[in-house]
């Protein structure tokens, strides 16, 4: 099953669009109520002028009783118009059409139905004086009921909707199309670094980064990590096609020196005391093969990443079981080991893979110390971390050897020849244990004689979870 494909400049332009359709959305809704306020706010001036000019028609009816009427002459009513003008006494004045007349208050603006239409209307009242200069005139109250229909306001915002939806569509496509057009120019020094990386094969470990991608900024980190990465990854391979080729080497000498030994046992007929010494001779050769494997084994064990495992072991302990394991050896060539100072300390790391760290140091020191001398031990506490340092009393190391000694098999020491016995991996465990538990490994040639290997493990800390004494 494919994994799901999820592109960036996909989301990116989504995400874009989706904010400028709310910004839009938001821009139309506030136009909208603007467009209406301001709409509503010249029809009720026209209702309002044109109720006043009804008013103005209210004129003098040259009768006995001082009454007045309704003159629209020179009024210019808007067409489906409907007013309704009215005296205190309750006389209609005049009148546009057969409607119900709302209740509206006197200076107010009201929307009403009429016949399934909506209409808005005005009402104000004011008094109209007959002959005023005779005895202050005659008062009559009038009333003025003004409507007209109001779909033409809405058919105004309508319009101002309509236009701004279609601008705010057409910003969008050119946005959208601009977007993509500046993603694909932007992102193409990542796709020129992708063209790179995929050059890269077991046989072809150059990685050139384009200039391109070097030049932007929130790429360089990108591209710094790739080349670091690339060099680890033909580092670890070199290393590991160097291991394949020396192990194989190795394993094929071992086999050729065990098959030797019986072809010569059978070359001719041999006395029964002969068949056994050429069948010892043979298990030996085959002894040393399978110890070689065995190591292998544990190299490639240590190698591998620790997944949920929280151990811990009280280094000092071990040392000295260590110690102890190597006393007879020691002995048999005259060499003393002196522990200085040895302090507990627990560290993260397994008590079998401590000891076999101890045990390996301490016989390559021994095998390095001349007879009848001096193996130097302490196991000290500095900060966090646990220092053990193991010195012999030696002919030292060659310099130009120091950076190969922890490789697999290299056979620039001659503590790791066949005629010291050794399988070549001694250091390179010893380095592997050192790395799971966190710390490190360093050997330097000691400045009165011989050499001292110094190794450093993080103590196990209070604020450390899960961790159990093994």
């Amino acid at each position: 099953m494919l994994p799901k494909s999820r592109s960036i400049t996909r989301r990116l332009i989504v995400a874009v669009m989706l904010v400028e359709c709310v910004a839009a959305l938001v821009l139309v809704t506030a136009v909208t109520v603007n467009e209406r306020h301001v709409q509503y706010k010249i029809f009720d001036t026209v209702l309002r002028g044109t109720s006043n000019a009804l008013f103005g028609g209210v004129q003098d009816a040259d009768d006995t009783e001082d009454n007045v009427i309704l003159d629209l002459r020179g009024v210019v009513l808007p067409k489906n118009a409907v007013f309704l003008v009215q005296d205190d006494r309750g006389r209609i004045l005049g009148r546009s059409g057969e409607f119900s007349i709302p209740s509206v208050p006197s200076g107010q603006f009201e929307t009403v139905s009429l016949n399934g239409r909506s209409y808005r209307f005005y009402s104000f009242s004011g008094d109209r004086i007959i002959d005023p200069k005779e005895n202050g005139g005659v008062h009559h109250r009038v009333s003025i009921l003004f409507g007209l229909p109001d779909g033409h306001v809405w058919h105004e915002v309508w319009e101002a909707i309509r236009f701004f939806s279609i601008a705010a569509f057409v910003l969008l496509t050119l946005t959208a199309l601009l977007l993509i057009a500046l993603i694909r120019k932007l992102t193409h020094p990542i796709h020129q670094l992708a063209e790179a990386a995929e050059g890269i094969s077991v046989y072809e470990w150059t990685f050139t980064p384009p200039e391109e991608a070097r030049e932007v900024i929130e790429l360089r980190p990108l591209v710094a990590a790739l080349e670091r990465a690339m060099q680890r990854l033909h580092s670890s391979f070199k290393q590991q096609k160097r291991f394949t080729s020396d192990a194989a080497h190795e394993l094929k000498t071992d086999l050729a020196i065990v098959k030797s030994s019986f072809q010569l046992l059978s070359m001719k007929p041999r006395t029964n005391e002969e068949y056994r010494s050429g069948v010892s001779i043979g298990l030996k050769d085959l002894a040393r093969l399978e110890e070689t494997v065995q190591r292998m084994l544990t190299l490639a064990r240590l190698e591998q990443p620790i997944i949920g495992e929280h151990i811990a072991c009280n280094i000092a302990e071990v040392l000295m079981q260590a110690m102890q394991q190597a006393e007879p050896a020691a002995e048999v060539k005259g060499v003393a080991l002196e522990a200085a100072v040895i302090q507990p300390a627990q560290v993260h790391c397994d008590s079998r893979d401590a000891f076999l760290l101890c045990s390996n140091l301490l016989v390559n020191a021994i095998y390095y110390t001349e007879e009848h001398s001096t193996v130097s031990i302490q196991c000290d506490v500095e900060e966090s971390h646990c220092v053990i340092s193991i010195r012999d009393s030696g002919s030292g190391v060659d310099e130009a050897e120091l950076p190969f000694l922890f490789e697999a098999f290299y056979r620039g020491d001659p503590s790791r020849s066949r005629k010291s016995g050794g399988t070549g991996l001694g250091l390179s465990i010893c380095k592997a244990i050192c790395d799971r538990a966190g710390g490190s490994i360093s050997i330097a040639n000691n400045a009165v004689a011989g050499a001292e290997v110094r190794v450093e493990l993080p103590l196990v800390s209070e604020n450390d979870p899960g961790f159990s004494v093994d």
